[in-house]
């Protein structure tokens, strides 16, 4: 399987003006892998690695075998939210289509105006708007629209709120693009609306998410938090039906993926130990019974004092998943409060290894928020 060599990040830019955007690659062959797997395992690293997993003193600011990434590549785009109401855009990457879809990401802001980009590309095109705005950090998921009749305008990208709630009209809906001969829409990219899942309407978030598929089609399982009893839902593509998986609630922290390649297993960041990489199979589900946790592989070892604000992953592709953090760490004397910010992202491996699998560390590179802050990273 062809392994993707870049990653995409987003940064909002601080200064005179705090609405402006940039769009960086960072060359994940070479700056979070090692050339090999052989390497990355070799006694000389991970004697290295051993030496500086020890427990570090608070005072600490960043670990030693952390490389440091003083500036971020150059921008390849640069855009402005227009207005000055201060509100924040969000970002929302066409994460599982791997292949064609995987430099695509779509703008919102906070009005519902959105604004599609292709990085590979090199294009951008306006959307209409949705048809109500989704709140802040929406879900997103993309699939293949098997209606399409253009590959190159396959995509197809599902959005709901976070949050459903009673007061707008529509939670959830989704992105594709409309050929000639529909009569449903004019030609082009449209907003299509879809029923929201009500068990969770003014009830409860979403958790957590991931795609897998039931006989063929498509589908959308919504996890609430653990303790909620809303349990977890899906949400048929083909169908447009929701339905209730089970009482019990998905391991991951915001999204998970399915590899087929590793096991034909379910890979995230474990929402209880938020510094742990995880596996669960959910090629069957059963509504009495949760899905067991299969492997749990630590990914960072930090000093305690670093308190985990947000996280994501990314496939990339034969068995290496790129996985970023963001944390507050250090302490003013006199308030107690953190006084910087910064992101780790890392390249891990995992690989079969005697009829189970194996997580391998390969780098971490540290970048400190100084006028700028990682939004997304796809």
């Amino acid at each position: 399987m062809k392994v993707r060599q870049f990653v995409n990040v987003v940064m909002q830019k601080y200064g005179r003006s705090s609405s402006l955007y940039t769009v960086s690659r960072i060359k994940a062959e070479e700056q979070l892998f090692y050339r090999s797997t052989a390497e990355a395992q070799a006694p000389a690293t991970s004697q290295q690695k051993e030496n500086f997993n020890m427990a570090l003193p608070s005072s600490a600011v960043v670990p030693p075998w952390m490389e440091i990434m003083s500036r971020m590549p150059p921008a390849m785009l640069r855009f402005e939210r227009s207005g000055s109401d201060g509100t924040k855009l969000d970002f929302l990457p066409f994460y599982e289509r791997s292949s064609g879809g995987s430099s695509k990401i779509l703008c919102l802001d906070a009005s519902g105006r959105s604004f599609l980009y292709d990085i590979d590309a090199g294009s951008s095109q306006p959307v209409p708007c949705l048809n109500s705005p989704k709140g802040d950090n929406p879900i997103c998921f993309s699939i293949t629209n098997p209606e399409a009749l253009d590959p190159e305008q396959a995509d197809a990208l599902y959005v709901m709120n976070k949050f459903p709630v009673s007061r707008n009209p529509c939670n959830f809906e989704v992105l594709k693009y409309s050929d000639p001969s529909s009569c449903e829409k004019m030609e082009g990219w449209n907003w299509h609306r879809l029923p929201s899942p009500i068990d969770y309407v003014d009830v409860s978030l979403v958790k957590c998410h991931t795609l897998l598929h039931i006989d063929g089609d498509p589908i959308f399982l919504a996890s609430s938090p653990k303790g909620s009893a809303i349990g977890t839902h899906c949400f048929n593509t083909v169908t447009r039906k929701w339905f209730k998986a089970g009482r019990w609630t998905l391991p991951f922290f915001n999204r998970a993926e399915h590899v087929l390649e590793l096991g034909n297993l379910w890979f995230g960041i474990c929402n209880s130990s938020p510094n742990h990489f995880c596996a669960i199979d959910l090629s069957s589900i059963h509504p009495d019974k949760a899905p067991s946790l299969l492997y749990s592989w630590q990914d960072l070892d930090l000093p305690e004092d670093w308190v985990l604000l947000d996280c994501s992953f990314v496939y990339l592709g034969a068995g290496r998943f790129c996985i970023t953090k963001i944390f507050e760490f250090g302490e003013d004397e006199d308030t107690g409060h953190p006084t910087e910010m910064g992101a780790v992202i890392s390249g891990v491996e995992v690989v079969p290894s005697d009829k189970t699998l194996q997580m391998v560390k390969h780098k971490s590179i540290f970048y400190n928020f100084v006028r700028d802050n990682i939004v997304c990273v796809f």
